[in-house]
């Protein structure tokens, strides 16, 4: 046999035998899923094959590291195929209707095929199937499954693979749905009722007092030499209002505005008020652009020497940007 006849012999059968690991021995039959992993820190719970791996994402050396309470990333590898799922905290808010609601969203560049996995016991999930495909991407989107808690927030599963994978895209579409179907409801439930809440300030024996409407909430990440404070608000599903309060605290702050393109000489100056002191906020708007952003960076060697804070308040809605202003305003510093 000729050394060309044989490669491609050789070839043929390392094809029909990777077919034959999804389609015979059945990792697609959620009977060989058998390691169970928590979802957004216990939040969810599913079962995946046994060599799937949690793989946090690698942060940059500038920024926090991934909040566990945020997102969970599981790879799964066979030879040079990979099989990357992302979970993903929403901040958003459904009820009962999720499967309606949902399906009113038209995304031509995936053309999804929707329907409901599981609706029980306040738990319910909805899968959306691409029938379009990027194969110019790095990451090939083959499967999407929205899930709405107890607590009716919403999070978000998406199945990606990489190119060597893609000629068993249907395999890999059918393994995830399977991993899917194997969701169950976690024991974690995120609170919405207005509250305070107390953080104590990293490197510093002083804490954060906030003070929470309803349906606001604070998240916490921190690397080793800086830490940063998000406030954020639960909407409803289809509601595209961005609301974002950023504290940072840290020795080395950088300016939101210079990110977004804007510089100095544009900003206007607003009189406000930051942990009962009153501070000039450099004020950037863009009303054709829907972008509102309020931010200072304000000295704090009063808690540690050389300590600074970066506070800036962002929405794409001018009325919203006043409502975080009023939380941002609230927050107070326990010593």
């Amino acid at each position: 046999m000729s050394s060309i006849v044989k490669t491609v012999f050789f070839t043929f059968n390392i094809l029909i035998s990777f077919q034959a690991v999804f389609s015979q021995t059945g990792l697609s039959d959620t009977t060989r899923l058998e390691k169970k992993i928590s979802i957004l820190n216990g939040k969810a719970f599913a079962s995946f094959p046994s060599t799937a791996v949690v793989s946090p994402r690698v942060a940059d050396i500038m920024a926090a590291d991934p909040n566990e309470n945020k997102e969970t990333r599981i790879i799964f590898d066979i030879g040079k195929m990979k099989l990357v799922l992302f979970a993903q905290e929403l901040f958003s808010l459904s009820g009962d209707r999720l499967f309606e609601d949902i399906s009113k969203e038209e995304e031509p560049s995936f053309n999804f095929r929707r329907k409901e996995l599981t609706n029980s016991d306040s738990f319910i999930t909805v899968l959306s199937t691409p029938a379009l495909f990027d194969t110019s991407a790095g990451a090939i989107l083959v499967n999407s499954l929205l899930i709405k808690s107890p607590d009716n927030t919403v999070a978000r599963i998406d199945a990606y693979i990489n190119i060597n994978a893609f000629y068993l895209k249907d395999e890999f579409s059918k393994l995830t749905e399977n991993i899917f179907k194997t969701l169950t409801k976690g024991n974690r439930r995120i609170s919405l009722e207005a509250k305070e809440e107390t953080y104590k300030i990293p490197g510093t024996s002083a804490t954060f007092n906030f003070k929470l409407p309803k349906n606001y909430f604070v998240s916490l990440d921190e690397k080793y030499d800086f830490s940063i404070f998000k406030i954020n608000k639960y909407k409803n599903l289809s509601d595209t209002t961005y609301t974002s309060i950023t504290i940072y605290t840290g020795r080395y702050p950088t300016f939101f505005h210079k990110e977004y393109g804007f510089s100095d000489s544009v900003a206007l100056k607003a009189k406000g008020t930051f942990l009962q002191k009153n501070i000039e906020w450099l004020y950037f708007k863009e009303d054709a652009q829907s972008f509102f952003l309020k931010e200072q960076i304000i000295p704090a060697d009063e808690l540690s020497q050389g300590l600074v804070m970066h506070v800036a308040v962002l929405s794409n809605k001018k009325e919203q940007l006043e409502e975080l202003l009023k939380v941002a305003e609230s927050i107070k510093i326990i010593r």
